[in-house]
């Protein structure tokens, strides 16, 4: 029989975190944005939780190497080859770049092929301890926590982060294993899965579900798509997710993967008695499970599958230096509205309410 469960299920855009006395924090500049993570295998990271999604666009070395010189954490696609990451894992220590917040992405279509990548990767040349991201739109199958033991077998010392799940029924077992959970499915801008399976939880229902049992063990959470706006990034931390993972907000910036393409556009405002012509930019995102993203790294949709993924153009939006300044200033001053000293204590600190309406975009239309 199907089960129903009662309560209302809430999303980033149902809610608000509610100002208030705190710290008594006169500027967001005396704001910690660096947490120190201690893993629950033993490990210690430290850097802000942001992440890039392990996504063809926006998983790439370039804006990888921008994260990983804010303080920030990165992830690669797993579709490069060992000699590209080692290369690039070089080409870091050239640059004084530091890697201890860089995770590599394998998948688990032949778990012992995607373990042994890893081990080839190590004898290139890797000299630290790998931080491990293991992806797989649903991590609900039996080959999936057949990776995880393989790779936490081979590499008992790795911090290992793997998903995605949307339910905490499943956390507990995965954090036998795991050290990080990514919690989030369909929630994506490109992500169809929703639309295709009826499958999906929204996020800040699951980010209070999973954070509360991952915690309890000493594990962590990933809050992994659904992020619009920067305020959102900090909703995810008032609701205590430990890191965000991020691919829309990324994906029209210059270090993203593909060209910058110029469409033009009609104004229907006249100009001495004549229409202008407006030229806007953009570049191209998609979705893992698009048709796209099938035809160029499986050599094609399989029969039995169905395309989960859009192929969209984002406005572009320059360079990652001024959205990784725009992202560290919205967090900081939301701990200044909240009064938290540091990103740690965000929830711990933080009012949440439920609303009706949260944004005024009256003038959206008007802006250049």
């Amino acid at each position: 029989m199907t089960h129903m469960l009662p309560e209302t299920y809430l999303d980033y855009s149902d809610i608000l975190i509610k100002p208030k006395m705190g710290n008594n924090l006169n500027s967001r500049k005396d704001v910690t944005l660096t947490r120190e993570f201690k893993f629950k295998h033993g490990q210690i990271r430290k850097g802000l939780g942001v992440f890039n999604a392990n996504m063809a666009t926006v998983g790439n070395f370039a804006i990888a190497k921008q994260l990983l010189k804010h303080g920030l954490f990165a992830t690669l696609h797993k579709h490069y080859t060992n000699q590209e990451i080692i290369n690039f894992y070089k080409q870091c220590q050239a640059e004084n770049i530091p890697t201890e917040n860089l995770f590599l992405t394998i998948g688990i279509k032949d778990g012992t092929a995607e373990v042994n990548k890893l081990k080839e990767i190590k004898s290139l040349g890797w000299k630290d301890e790998f931080n491990i991201c293991i992806d797989a739109p649903n991590f609900y199958i039996p080959k999936a926590l057949e990776t995880l033991k393989m790779a936490r077998a081979e590499f008992p010392n790795s911090v290992i982060m793997c998903g995605n799940i949307a339910s905490g029924d499943i956390c507990l077992k995965l954090l036998e294993y795991a050290d990080c959970l990514k919690v989030g499915i369909g929630s994506g801008s490109v992500c169809r899965t929703r639309a295709q399976t009826g499958c999906g939880t929204p996020m800040v229902s699951l980010i209070l579900e999973c954070a509360d049992i991952a915690h309890s063990v000493g594990g962590h959470i990933c809050a992994d798509g659904g992020i619009v706006e920067i305020g959102d990034i900090c909703k995810a931390f008032a609701l205590n997710s430990d890191f965000v993972m991020i691919g829309g907000m990324f994906a029209g910036s210059d270090e993203a993967e593909g060209e910058v393409v110029e469409r033009h556009y009609q104004s229907s405002e006249l100009e001495n008695g004549t229409c202008r012509i407006i030229t806007k930019k953009f570049k191209e995102y998609y979705g893992m499970s698009s048709t796209y993203a099938n035809n160029k790294f499986a050599g094609g949709m399989s029969n039995y599958k169905t395309s989960e993924g859009r192929e969209v153009l984002i406005p572009y939006t320059g360079s990652m230096e001024k959205i990784i300044q725009d992202i560290r200033g919205g967090i900081a001053s939301a701990c200044t509205y909240m009064g938290a000293s540091c990103v740690k204590y965000m929830s711990k600190c933080a009012t949440v309410i439920k609303v009706n309406h949260q944004l005024n975009t009256i003038f959206e239309r008007y802006e250049k």
